[in-house]
């Protein structure tokens, strides 16, 4: 310890400055500017990092960033990279499927006679090629080879003016039955009716149809990562 250095007393609340020492006692001045005597051995050196560690605040001079900090935050800013490619590659990876179902689609279209239509009417479905089966209704789509038939009501029809909810439900299981009646010969075809959570109303109505018409039939849940609680897959039998 010498005169000039800033202290804090070991016995007692505060410190200040050393102006004076004589053998083991000393004298410090205060932030009052009054001088307070002491012993050397109740005296400890303190320096400005100290006062700021003492004070609950970060130390002036900050120690530099581990290796292993540094590496950890480079991995977790990787991770967040790699997560938004992952979502841009699943887009590009969906927007490349439908596209290729459009294209097998215009393929087997050019294959076809003018007469088409005639000749689907006349063709059982098991016999037609899937793509061009379920291209030919607006509210299914082939997703690989699972069917999804979307039964939200404003995919059925264009306009719900004067129908009320029998009417609209009542229109849902027709296109329901319709379409287990246009699968039936198709043993293993799964399908996938997205009938939304709501109240569970509909999914309750589909799940009694295929108790009583379809018992044959295996069903579940369908993804939840997909479709939430708003889908029913079913298994042709």
């Amino acid at each position: 310890m010498k005169v000039g250095d800033k202290v804090r007393f070991l016995d007692a609340v505060g410190g200040g400055i050393v102006t004076s020492i004589n053998g083991n006692d000393c004298m410090v001045e205060d932030e009052d500017g009054f001088e307070i005597p002491s012993r050397i051995s109740q005296c400890v050196v303190v320096t400005d990092e100290d006062d700021a560690r003492a004070a609950g605040h970060a130390p002036v001079h900050q120690a530099p960033p581990s290796q292993s900090a540094i590496e950890r935050v480079r991995l977790v800013n990787e991770a967040d990279d790699l997560k938004k490619e992952n979502g841009q590659l699943k887009q590009r990876i969906h927007e490349l499927e439908e596209e290729n179902q459009r294209l097998k689609l215009s393929l087997l279209k050019a294959q076809w006679p003018e007469n088409k239509d005639k000749k689907l009417a006349s063709t059982r479905p098991d016999k037609l090629p899937l793509e061009l089966l379920v291209n030919s209704r607006p509210y299914e789509v082939l997703r690989g080879d699972v069917i999804e038939v979307d039964l939200h009501i404003d995919a059925l029809v264009d306009n719900t003016a004067g129908m009320d909810n029998a009417a609209m439900l009542r229109h849902q299981l027709d296109i329901f039955r319709q379409t287990m009646q246009n699968y039936r010969h198709r043993t293993g075809q799964k399908i996938v009716f997205i009938h939304g959570k709501g109240e569970g109303v509909l999914r309750k109505a589909i799940i009694d149809e295929l108790k009583l018409r379809y018992p044959s039939c295996s069903w579940q849940d369908a993804s939840f990562q997909q479709y939430g609680y708003g889908a029913t897959q079913v298994t042709m039998r």
